[in-house]
């Protein structure tokens, strides 16, 4: 559903996988192949009776271990009038239970020097600590709390609208970009939820009610509707006792995970959005592909394509564009999957010479690129892609909160276990005719190809 380096850095910005230097290539590629039948985590997994899912990732490097709670809900299950829903009962779970007063909760997490933080998207809300794992207990007590036991004081309320509010007109409308991404999310995505902001807009947001929140709380924060990741210095045993000991006697309930489904349209399409704004140093050009719903194994094959096109300076595009052609600086590339099934490839590059750049003939580069790519493509290229991948995939698994969030992000998007144990057996198997067959499918994909450029002053004006 994304490609790895790419969404790992969107869900958590301090994920920062390591490049990689030849020696150390070459020790991670002998230590796979030692491993060629071993699971790629030394992960366990169970389920509590009242339905929560536990995925324990061990990793006894070091005393610390990473908590997260992955809720199967998002702003795609705000409905319509009601933007920001799952956004504002993000902020709202920081904002105490009748047992933990309206503060506290952060007030421990700094006393004990335990990282906590949140984030929701179109389809999950996570929350997640970093903690050294002696107080892991405190942590797990407080999530259960909060769980079941959330405050929704009118007044508590009324000031989290406030905050989320400004923070739609600091974060989102003071971001130089936001209008386009927003405006280009828009076109590709039509009426689906997919296309709104997670955040909501303004009005919507001051339009909800406590009660819209407190329904939404009721109805999607159950133990069956989540997940929880362990991740570092702990073993099954002893996460299955801490587990049930503080999250088993929540009760499960019903809890429906609907997306409003886009009206799906008859024929492919391509929308051009150019956009001047202020602040904006320099141009951008965005391109992003609009895929129709798929297999979850093509992920597999869209994981190893993306990586051959736009990941990192030994890619294709960034051969064929950046070195060889010099008509961009940049040119990064990344997979994004839903629930769906459908998926968006997103291309992102910045020009050489902005201003004698021809915008209206990148649409044309970038097809004939993608093209030479197609014919560039051999088994040799295939295979030197294929030990890129497996070669994160060891940083991913050497680190608690890497291990934590792939992990976490693939379960969520409806991978198995075991598909995730067997990630490098499932890249291995990926023939040169599935990648030249998903490059077909993208260059004749629904885009929206869009242009940011900088607001120059009319000095005639």
């Amino acid at each position: 559903m994304f490609a790895r380096k790419k969404i790992l850095s969107k869900i958590i910005r301090t994920v920062n996988i390591l490049k990689t230097k030849i020696g150390l290539v070459l020790f991670i590629l002998f230590a796979l192949m030692a491993q060629a039948d071993a699971d790629i985590f030394k992960a366990h997994e169970f389920r509590l009776d009242n339905g929560l899912r536990v995925i324990v990732l061990e990793n006894h490097k070091a005393p610390i271990i990473k908590h997260m709670l992955w809720y199967n809900v998002g702003s795609a299950d705000d409905g319509y009038g009601k933007g920001g829903r799952a956004h504002l009962l993000e902020h709202l779970m920081f904002r105490g239970t009748p047992s933990v007063p309206d503060g506290k909760y952060n007030e421990l997490m700094m006393e004990n020097g335990i990282e906590s933080n949140a984030f929701t998207s179109h389809e999950m809300t996570v929350y997640h600590q970093l903690t050294d794992v002696r107080k892991l207990e405190l942590v797990m007590a407080l999530e259960a709390d909060r769980m079941r036991h959330l405050n929704f004081d009118r007044k508590a309320f009324e000031a989290e609208q406030k905050i989320v509010f400004q923070e739609r007109q600091q974060v989102v409308e003071n971001n130089a970009a936001s209008p386009f991404n927003e405006r280009q999310n828009l076109l590709l995505w039509a009426n689906s939820p997919y296309g709104h902001p997670v955040t909501g807009l303004n009005d919507e947001i001051m339009a909800l009610t406590d009660e819209d929140i407190r329904h939404f709380y009721q109805k999607h924060y159950k133990p069956n509707n989540a997940v929880l990741i362990l991740s570092g210095d702990i073993d099954a045993p002893t996460a299955k006792a801490l587990s049930e000991k503080y999250y088993a006697q929540i009760p499960s309930s019903q809890s429906d995970h609907t997306v409003i489904a886009r009206e799906a349209p008859q024929h492919t399409f391509q929308e051009t959005l150019t956009m001047s704004l202020k602040n904006i140093q320099a141009a951008k050009i965005v391109n992003k592909y609009l895929l129709p719903p798929s297999d979850l194994n093509d992920y597999y094959v869209w994981d190893v394509l993306v990586t051959y096109l736009g990941q990192g300076e030994t890619s294709a595009l960034y051969q064929d564009l950046v070195v060889q052609q010099k008509k961009m600086l940049t040119a990064d590339m990344s997979y994004l999957r839903m629930n769906t099934g459908e998926a968006v490839v997103s291309l992102v590059m910045r020009p050489t010479d902005e201003e004698n750049h021809d915008f209206k003939e990148t649409s044309a580069l970038i097809k004939s690129s993608l093209k030479k790519a197609a014919e560039d493509l051999t088994e040799q290229r295939l295979e030197r892609v294929k030990r890129k991948i497996l070669a994160d995939l060891v940083y991913a698994n050497d680190d608690p909160q890497n291990a934590a969030y792939m992990v976490g992000y693939m379960i969520s998007s409806g991978f198995s276990l075991q598909d995730i144990q067997t990630y490098d057996k499932h890249i291995n198997d990926v023939r040169l005719a599935d990648v030249q067959k998903a490059l077909q499918k993208l260059l004749s994909a629904s885009v929206v190809e869009g242009v940011l450029l900088p607001l120059t002053e009319d000095k005639n004006g």
